[in-house]
């Protein structure tokens, strides 16, 4: 199981927003088709499952160049 975190930090070493229609594309490619993530808190989530989580937590931001990290909401651990 991949956690977020991992997804996290795949998209700030792209250091660029992930286009909302190729965020799937992006996470396949890193972790695999059939990647399930899990967080702290959560456990074997769909990257569907995993984004809402991430962005209610103020970790992702979807803006209209795609999906991209807030810094200040994202943890060192």
């Amino acid at each position: 199981m991949t956690h977020a975190h991992d997804l996290l930090h795949a998209l700030l070493a792209h250091a660029r927003p992930v286009p909302a229609a190729d965020i799937h594309a992006f996470a396949a490619e890193r972790f695999g088709e059939a990647a399930r993530f899990c967080t702290c808190s959560h456990q074997d989530l769909s990257l569907d499952e995993l984004l809402p989580i991430m962005q209610a937590k103020g970790k992702l931001v979807l803006t209209e160049q795609g999906w991209q990290l807030n810094f200040a909401e994202v943890c060192a651990h």
